[in-house]
């Protein structure tokens, strides 16, 4: 029996959207080595409001009596969440090349949703998994908006493992789509380096997309790393890459020789 989606991922792509992951060289190769999608704990993200209720909601649920929701999700995001976060775009981002794979040596792995949802929801059958899956990450003003005030009496309130996906409004140019593992509370924590869950190449990674300011030089040594592993078809130069730009028009028009007669219009 299809085990019910939990209402933290109810906003979800198609599953032929596109989904980008922009990586290191060292990263694409531990991505090719380990045929494995890395997961990394929420806690060792640089971004202090992962896993955090935005703050009128805390101070409501603070005067709750009872079961502590504040509590239970900072215990929940210190040890027990571990995200895979992706770029939801139909195209490359040259803001996400600059922020996440700066400089020429890097490059851009790219899936669908309904690949990625794949892997993550299968992890629902692990014994160290409680919850697993995958949907698109909402961005919110945590200082001045909250999820509670503008629910009716009758409402319930937001699930304990909302803020895991919400993301400050300073981030919206990410676009994120992110796969979550949740481990159960009290009976196992993932490690502090993270997880990974096992990926067969061949069909989850759809293009290796090269820096748009790589050399020559890197673009060969991308392509000798992804032979060893079958994938040379999918390694492609960035649409943004100088030696795809289109315009090739030159400044100034070549000077006719003396003796030269135009020809004239629908003359051959």
């Amino acid at each position: 029996m299809e085990r019910p989606r939990h209402p933290i991922f109810a906003d979800r792509p198609e599953d032929r959207a596109k989904l980008w992951r922009y990586l290191s060289f060292a990263k694409l190769a531990s991505l090719l080595q380990s045929s494995s999608l890395h997961f990394t704990r929420v806690d060792k993200f640089d971004d202090h409001f992962e896993g955090a209720w935005p703050k009128s909601d805390l101070e409501y649920l603070l005067n709750l009596k009872g079961f502590s929701v504040p509590n239970f999700t900072e215990q929940m995001k210190r040890k027990c969440v571990a995200a895979s976060c992706w770029v939801g775009l139909p195209h490359e981002s040259a803001a996400m090349w600059r922020l996440y794979a700066p400089g020429g040596e890097s490059v851009a792995i790219t899936t669908t949703f309904g690949k990625l949802n794949a892997v993550v929801e299968a992890a629902n059958s692990l014994e160290l998994v409680n919850l697993a899956g995958a949907g698109r990450v909402h961005y919110f003003d945590h200082v001045s908006k909250g999820l509670i005030d503008p629910l009716g009496p009758d409402d319930p309130l937001p699930n304990t493992l909302q803020p895991f996906m919400l993301k400050n409004i300073s981030y919206e140019h990410e676009k994120e789509v992110r796969g979550l593992l949740v481990a159960p509370l009290g009976h196992a924590e993932i490690e502090p380096v993270g997880c990974d869950l096992p990926i067969e190449l061949s069909s989850f990674v759809d293009d290796i997309v090269v820096s748009p300011n790589a050399p020559k030089w890197f673009f060969d040594a991308v392509s000798g790393l992804v032979h060893r592993y079958g994938l040379i078809e999918k390694v492609k130069p960035s649409a943004l890459s100088r030696d795809m730009f289109y315009m090739r028009v030159e400044s100034q028009p070549k000077q006719r020789a003396q003796g030269d007669t135009p020809v004239e219009e629908g003359t051959s």
